[in-house]
């Protein structure tokens, strides 16, 4: 796909936004891509680990507000749905997800940000939530993404005042857990992948449906016994179990 990159390795994968002469904007083209690439992702059990970056020097810059435009005069209700679609097929992936931010993070990639379970920021990375200078509201499920990361008083003032917030900013307000100087961004974001990827399949599937459950309201955790006792009888994850008590031992 010309503008999404799949790249796969040992237990991960990486989904890059290609459209790098436009600042990965968000096309409706580039947003078919990404819900393609997730379904074809959600059934691949190899993956333990999905990141979500851009290609170039920056994560994304938002909507490319043309091409919608251009799409709402044809097929209105399936254009300014689009991005709801995209970003739920990333929050409903089974794999644990992380948002890999360089440079600019502006409005829908924001809300595509948000929808990862884990977002790492380079220092030098911005963000910015300007929709309502452009006359339209945040959409695409992105205040309800903000308001479970930031708290409901931050979310309303950044979307409210259009302000633009830094990697620091984000990272007091726990919309990102980790913020590293941009020319470590590469290495940190491959150990931190290679580690989740590392980790056993079936406790890693444990954490992600719980992650789903607590934001959509639906978390018991009396499930945990059951989860914790089918971990215990997987092999892989039983044989992990096994050699960390031996080394307490």
């Amino acid at each position: 796909m010309s503008t999404i990159e799949l790249q796969k390795q040992a237990g991960s994968a990486r989904i890059r936004l290609n459209r790098p002469d436009n600042l990965n904007a968000l096309s409706p083209q580039l947003l078919r891509d990404l819900i393609e690439v997730c379904s074809a992702l959600s059934h691949d059990d190899s993956v333990r680990v999905v990141a979500l970056e851009g290609v170039g020097g920056t994560f994304s810059a938002g909507a490319d507000l043309p091409k919608f435009v251009a799409e709402l005069s044809s097929s209105p209700t399936d254009a300014a749905d689009l991005g709801r679609i995209a970003t739920e097929a990333v929050a409903d992936l089974p794999q644990i997800t992380v948002a890999v931010i360089r440079g600019h993070c502006v409005g829908g990639a924001v809300v595509l940000a948000a929808a990862c379970d884990l977002r790492i920021s380079s220092a030098d990375s911005r963000y910015w939530i300007p929709e309502l200078e452009a006359g339209i509201p945040l959409a695409w499920g992105g205040m309800a993404h903000l308001v479970r990361l930031v708290g409901e008083t931050l979310a309303a003032d950044l979307v409210l005042s259009c302000r633009p917030f830094t990697a620091e900013d984000a990272l007091r307000a726990g919309f990102v857990s980790r913020v590293v100087a941009a020319d470590d961004l590469e290495s940190e974001a491959n150990d931190l992948i290679e580690t989740i990827a590392g980790k056993a399949r079936l406790p890693l599937r444990v954490i992600k449906r719980q992650l789903q459950a607590i934001r959509n309201g639906t978390y018991d955790p009396r499930g945990d016994a059951d989860a914790l006792l089918q971990s215990v009888s997987d092999p892989e994850a039983g044989n992990l179990l096994r050699a960390y008590v031996d080394r307490l031992a």
